[in-house]
């Protein structure tokens, strides 16, 4: 009787701290971007202070910053459905039909996931080079289309090996072609897989900051290049750099909410084998 209450006890106080060791960077980072010169650089930090929001009127007017968000949300929005897409259709491939030297070419394509991403950029930009795509979103897109693209295949292989074929063959029979049955029938089953490849592909276009570096320039410079430039020869404006950082996650966030709920419809709807 009494390892229950201790048991609940030693639950709640592990995720207790893995919530305050997650969320913590965050507060820390928020408080940073509206507290004033004077306090942030104190010692020791101050936890109450008023907030100013000066930094954030800097990010906001001193640069182009909607320039910057518009050309992020164009590259990592095109990259996710260019990813999906793609991923999907290749992992039904995959997922229903066996051809010669199938499993090595999906050993091959999970190895590229492999490949050190600093070893890629020299090729990459030589690439982009002779495509005349520098300093452009097609350029930005195509590269991290590669970088999404092996996740998205080997999580819808599984979520498409858990539907069952029989319900694709009723659908063939009723007049279906198998493109309008994988549309029809197989892709609402396999919804969960398509919203957590949408949410990586997001994040990873979103957050990339070494190929936005050297592809990228003037015209398609995104959000994580620009908070890098706060860091100047006198040092880094963290304020500046924090606030730039908070509006940053505000499109993560918002983009797993909206997408929460159809994780879990999906989980909870669906085609069960047997």
């Amino acid at each position: 009787m009494k390892a229950g209450p201790i048991r609940e006890g030693l639950k709640y106080l592990c995720v207790g701290t893995i919530l305050v060791w997650t969320l913590f960077p965050i507060y820390w980072l928020v408080t940073a971007s509206v507290k004033s010169e004077i306090v942030l650089y104190g010692t020791p930090p101050a936890w109450w202070f008023r907030p100013v929001l000066e930094s954030y009127a800097r990010v906001l007017f001193n640069i182009p910053f909607s320039s910057y968000f518009l050309n992020s949300l164009i590259v990592a929005g095109a990259t996710t459905v260019g990813s999906v897409i793609l991923g999907s259709l290749a992992a039904y491939g995959f997922s229903r039909f066996t051809f010669w030297w199938s499993e090595g070419l999906r050993f091959f394509i999970l190895l590229t996931r492999m490949i050190p991403r600093v070893a890629l950029v020299m090729p990459y930009f030589l690439m982009m080079l002779s495509l005349g795509l520098l300093d452009t979103h097609a350029g930005l897109i195509l590269a991290y289309i590669s970088f999404a693209l092996p996740f998205s295949i080997w999580l819808m292989i599984g979520f498409f090996d858990e539907v069952p074929v029989e319900l694709e063959d009723a659908a063939m029979v009723d007049g279906c072609s198998r493109l309008m049955a994988l549309l029809r029938v197989t892709l609402p089953l396999a919804a969960p897989g398509l919203v957590v490849a949408a949410i990586f592909a997001f994040l990873v276009s979103w957050n990339e900051f070494l190929f936005a570096l050297i592809l990228s320039g003037i015209r398609s410079k995104t959000l994580p290049v620009v908070i890098a430039g706060f860091n100047t020869d006198i040092g880094p404006l963290y304020s500046d750099m924090s606030a730039a950082a908070t509006l940053v996650m505000i499109p993560n966030i918002v983009m797993t909410v909206l997408i929460q709920k159809h994780v879990v419809r999906g989980l909870t709807f669906g085609a069960v084998r047997g």
